[in-house]
């Protein structure tokens, strides 16, 4: 025994307590230390270097005016480096945990090389793309913004457009994602993170200003790939009597747009002859929400008839809850594992 006065079940004089879960550990407890203060504190550290600069007034006003706001510098250099090698394994289908992601679109060697690739809830599947689905300084931001108390993550996108891919027709994110919880008014938001410069060639980014103010109407018919182009929103526009003014911007790499829910969005062809186009889209939703009595067949099948949005399934990342706290930890001890392994030069 350390000989520290025990309060609560922790010694207080060497308690150590984590920023993002709030669990605490004694420092004279090393079992409790591995279980909390590795599997935490190696993620603040990365944390506290993510998410960008604070908002700024001019920023909250530009998304509350027009749907969506441009923040620099939201994943460092090496994010963007350890991403990029996740998505070349992710579509090989080589998984750090062993569990597939819940979608899987493009195969090599079946599917076209030209075609638009995409894979749902990597987070699942690669730690790379964990540690930064699940980052408490990225779910901030993105909490302040929309004035939440906490974030979850409903789920990642791991976006890929190669030279030749066709552009992304326009839609709102809220059809797919917020529609399936109560309540349903700004439960959602999107982060949207370059990893390759985002321009003219390889194609910008698309939003209809202010349409996340429209009345909300029917857009079931707004699919990604289906060459509908514009057309969505100039229907939407025309429905609720505005004049569609749409804002193209470029993005470079590790920064990101951050969006609202309903507003409507779409981008570009990739027209470089031979540079990729590669995003990691996140999708956070409030940390309160519940399932709608009858949400769609994808996010229904976690829904366990208790209408609970259980952590499991969606991990709270800020403030960072147990499980997204283990998840992180379980990326740290597998890399601890990996480098302890690989041989001496």
């Amino acid at each position: 025994m350390c000989g520290c006065v025990e309060i609560g079940g922790l010694h207080s004089a060497h308690s150590w307590r984590c920023e993002l879960c709030e669990r605490a550990a004694c420092w004279c407890d090393l079992q409790m230390l591995h279980t909390t203060l590795l599997c935490c504190a190696a993620a603040l550290a990365a944390a506290k270097s993510r998410g960008g600069p604070s908002w700024t007034a001019a920023q909250r006003e530009h998304f509350a005016t027009n749907g969506y706001v441009l923040q620099p510098d939201v994943i460092r250099p090496e994010d963007r480096d350890a991403l990029v090698a996740a998505f070349e394994r992710l579509f090989r289908g080589d998984f750090d945990t062993g569990c597939y992601p819940d979608e899987w679109h493009w195969r090599e060697g079946i599917s076209k090389p030209e075609a638009f690739r995409e894979i749902v809830n990597a987070w699942k599947s690669d730690d790379s793309v964990a540690s930064v689905a699940l980052d408490a300084a990225i779910g901030k931001r993105a909490a302040e913004l929309m004035g939440w108390r906490g974030a979850r993550l409903a789920q990642d996108d791991v976006l890929w457009k190669p030279p030749g891919a066709s552009g992304v027709a326009y839609h709102t994110d809220g059809k797919y994602i917020s529609d399936n919880f109560v309540p349903r008014d700004d439960n959602s938001v999107t982060v949207w993170i370059a990893l390759d410069d985002a321009d003219e060639a390889t194609g910008v980014v698309e939003y209809a200003r202010g349409s996340h103010r429209w009345p909300r109407g029917d857009n079931a018919a707004a699919s990604f790939h289906d060459g509908a182009g514009a057309d969505p929103v100039m229907r939407a526009a025309a429905a609720a009597g505005v004049e569609l003014v749409v804002d193209r911007h470029e993005v470079a790499a590790c920064s990101a747009v951050f969006h609202h829910q309903d507003v409507w969005h779409g981008s570009a062809a990739n027209v470089s002859p031979d540079r990729p186009r590669r995003a990691l889209g996140l999708h956070y939703i409030r940390d309160d929400v519940k399932f709608r009595r009858d949400p769609d067949y994808i996010y229904g099948r976690y829904d366990l008839g208790d209408g609970v949005v259980h952590d499991a399934f969606f991990p709270r990342v800020y403030p960072a809850s147990p499980a997204a706290a283990r998840r992180l930890g379980l990326t740290v001890d597998r890399r601890r594992s990996s480098s302890d392994a690989a041989p001496s030069s």
